[in-house]
């Protein structure tokens, strides 16, 4: 399984909206998946992003493009700043690196732009839902000393 194997495990924690951390970003997992590592050549996996990407120019515009889903899924759930600046990062280097011909094209295959913008998402999630467990107890806590 690629991706966030160690953190999937807590996709069941609870958000402050009442939605798990899994349910905010099955979407996003589903799209960066598609994108990074849905397919294998040759036993490695690939996705649409090196598959198109193989188009010059165009190719990477495109992928480039579908990679705002990310920063827009970012700035839907509110995420910190920092996390916003982490996934343009993670874009621009995708976008520079992988319009080299041909060293672009094997980049794209390895650097997974989308899957690790899919984490930083998942981990500012996971942290916030932990958060929100911890004010719960305390709540609970301060209620049952009353």
């Amino acid at each position: 399984m690629t991706g966030s194997t160690e953190t999937s495990e807590h996709h069941d924690l609870r958000l402050p909206t009442g939605r798990t951390v899994g349910e905010e970003i099955a979407g996003f997992n589903r799209f960066s998946r598609l994108m990074d590592s849905r397919f294998k050549l040759a036993g490695v996996p690939i996705g649409l992003d090196a598959i198109i990407g193989v188009v010059p120019v165009a190719g990477d515009a495109v992928t480039g493009a579908m990679g705002l889903y990310a920063l827009g899924t970012s700035a839907r759930l509110k995420l910190p700043i920092t996390a916003h600046i982490h996934i343009v990062w993670n874009l621009i280097a995708d976008a520079a690196i992988g319009a080299v011909p041909l060293v672009g094209d094997v980049f794209d295959v390895f650097f997974r732009s989308h899957r690790k913008n899919f984490r930083v998402v998942e981990k500012h999630l996971i942290k916030r839902a932990r958060k929100h467990e911890a004010e719960l107890a305390a709540e609970l806590a301060k209620a049952s000393n009353v």
